[in-house]
This record gives structure tokens, sequence and C-alpha cells, in this order.
């Protein structure tokens, strides 16, 4: 009778921390708010050109929007390269910076920056947190209905 109790307060308790978490990540993660609609006056004419209006709004809000995501996600302008004429020249310049400990080819200019005491600019970098799939992607784990 106790251990039908505890497993039923454990069980609780878990849906409890589901529950919480859940209400945490709507909360971080509100959904997307498409367009804001107009209120109503009445008036069925006014009432629809204000609505249609508020459609055109969001949908050339949401283009721009997609185009400055674009734009990010393309840049290639993000890294530098330096070049030396031999690879002991290379590792005596990293060892002397101190972030030789980084990697010695592709190093995390954060990382670099930090250690170097260069302050650089916030970075808020959206990525694609859609619940939309790719297509080409759902082809690895979609069974395909070929004939044999």
């Amino acid at each position: 009778m106790i251990e039908a109790k505890k497993a039923a307060a454990r069980q609780m308790a878990e849906l409890a921390k589901k529950s919480a978490a859940d209400t945490l990540h709507r909360h971080r993660h509100p959904p997307p708010k498409y367009m804001d609609m107009p209120e109503t006056t009445g008036d069925p004419e006014v009432d629809d050109r204000a609505t249609l209006s508020a459609v055109q709004s969001g949908f050339r809000e949401r283009a721009k929007t997609e185009a400055d995501r674009f734009t990010l996600a393309t840049d290639s302008e993000y890294w530098a390269c330096v070049c030396f004429q031999t690879r002991e020249q290379k590792e005596a310049f990293l060892a002397a910076l101190n972030i030789l400990k980084f990697g010695d080819k592709y190093l995390d200019g954060e990382l670099v920056a930090k250690e170097l005491g260069v302050t650089l600019p916030s970075a808020d970098v959206p990525y694609n947190t859609s619940a939309k799939v790719d297509r080409k992607w759902l082809e690895f784990v979609k069974p395909t209905n070929r004939r044999k």
C-alpha cells in the first residue's frame, strides 16, 4: 500500500515537472504572431478593408523578416584568415598569443577574443526552430514505396 502511494506521488511529481517545463518553454518561445488584426467596427466593408490591409501588412513584414534571415544565414563575411610561410611560423604565432590551445587551424573567434581581452559586440544569431520538416531530410526516415 505504501509503495503504491510512493509510486503515485513520484508519478504526480514527474507530471508536475513536465507541466512546469512545458509552461516555461511556451513562455520562452511564444508562438509567432503573424499579424495584428484590427478592431471590428460593425461595418463589413470597413472591417474587410482593414482586415485585408492587416493581412497584406503581415505578408510584407514576413517577407522582410525572411529576407533578413536569408541575409544572415548566407553571410560569408564572418571569418578571417592569417597565412604564414611555414607551419613553424604559424605555430609560433599562435603560441605567442597563447591561443594554440584552441586549435591550430580553425579557432573559435569568441574564445580567441576572450583570451586576448577583446570585447566583441553581442551577436543574437537566430536559428530555425520551426517545426517545419525539410522534405529532403524526411526521405531518410520515411519508408519508400519502390517497386522491385
